[in-house]
């Protein structure tokens, strides 16, 4: 913790002074050496089709920004996307993959009997945990919510269609608990587990990617499945203070002692969320070589409020990201006009309704 405090502390200093040079030449030197970094090679590959594409060369894709379809072909809003599939479904995630999408998103939770649910919260409308639930029991209430395996499949199908050509990779999302769900931080480990166990089942490591806002997730998940590629998530809270956190929110803000904390400061947003704060946006950099992450990503409220304090910032965020070898994606697009200014920054990827973001997307060449 000393070491992430006094690294903070000096690279505020050069934030200051515009050298980014030097922030990514020291990150790169002190974190590579202590704790490792980025990859590549770690890619296992599985017995299967051997024409299949993989997530590796969805990283190595030199056009951007490349459309991701956000849980499956976007939020299933009446008032904007009338007629669309609920989102985080298998009718929503096929509708993108036949839509053009090569890579589509999907949020998974934990069940009480350990299988993966493809549902956003870690609870119901009524507060009820989806950890208490078993499998059978949620779809008895939901009967839309599928589980991971099903999601899995239709990746493959698409995955096996493509052929010499990209397609049919899956993101998946390792949602944070919630303080209401998970009061004694006990349930990453199992998430995170039963999750590794199912890609491997599946033999679709290769084809999938880990996606988290807790970089202690993706701590567990860089111990348990190095195979697997990992993206770290920025949120604007994530940089305010305490105070500034809850005059936003509303919600009181307790600081807590988180059992995995890689050296920063957790803190519990009323019952409904548990994330790190970042001193500084080279801070969330640091931890995402420390978690092994190969892509960085940043919400629409971190880009946008960087922009705006800052001009540029939102791009020096996104160069420095890539001189640090990692990519930069962006969340959400759902109008064209969202879209221009995540692509303006120069990010990799955006999570983005479908067909829109297909539709603005330069060409894919095949791997």
């Amino acid at each position: 913790m000393r070491f992430s405090a006094q690294v903070s502390s000096c690279f505020k200093r050069f934030e200051r002074a515009g050298f980014w040079e030097w922030v990514v030449r020291s990150a790169i030197i002190t974190l590579v050496c202590w704790f490792g970094g980025p990859t590549p090679a770690m890619a296992q590959q599985y017995p299967g089709n051997p024409q299949h594409s993989t997530t590796e060369d969805f990283l190595g894709l030199n056009v951007r920004p490349v459309a991701i379809g956000h849980h499956g072909v976007g939020p299933s809003d009446p008032a904007t996307n009338p007629g669309l599939p609920i989102e985080n479904t298998v009718a929503s995630v096929r509708q993108a993959y036949t839509l053009g999408a090569r890579v589509v998103e999907v949020d998974v939770q934990l069940t009480a009997d350990a299988k993966l649910a493809v549902f956003h919260d870690d609870f119901l409308g009524d507060f009820t945990c989806i950890h208490s639930l078993t499998l059978d029991q949620l779809q008895a209430r939901l009967p839309y919510v599928p589980e991971l395996r099903q999601i899995i499949n239709v990746a493959r199908e698409f995955n096996n269609r493509a052929a010499d050509d990209l397609g049919g990779i899956l993101i998946v999302e390792l949602k944070a608990f919630s303080p209401h769900c998970d009061p004694g931080d006990n349930f990453e480990q199992p998430l995170v587990t039963a999750a590794v166990n199912e890609i491997r089942q599946e033999q679709f490591a290769d084809r999938v990617m880990f996606d988290s806002f807790s970089p202690a997730l993706l701590y567990l998940a860089q111990q348990t499945a190095p195979e697997i590629p990992r993206e770290l998530d920025l949120d604007g809270l994530q940089l305010l203070t305490p105070a500034q956190v809850q005059a936003v929110t509303g919600l009181p803000v307790t600081v807590i002692n988180k059992k995995i904390s890689l050296g920063l400061t957790w803190a519990e947003i009323g019952p409904v969320f548990r994330l790190p704060g970042y001193a500084s946006p080279t801070q969330f950099l640091i931890t995402g070589l420390v978690t092994g992450a190969r892509v960085v990503g940043g919400e629409m409220d971190f880009f946008r409020a960087a922009e705006q304090q800052q001009p540029g910032s939102g791009a020096d965020f996104v160069a420095a990201a890539h001189s640090l070898g990692m990519r930069t994606f962006a969340d959400p697009a759902n109008t064209p006009a969202d879209w221009n200014f995540f692509a303006s920054l120069g990010v990799d990827a955006i999570y983005s309704a479908i067909p829109m973001g297909l539709r603005l997307q330069p060409a894919i060449p095949s791997p």
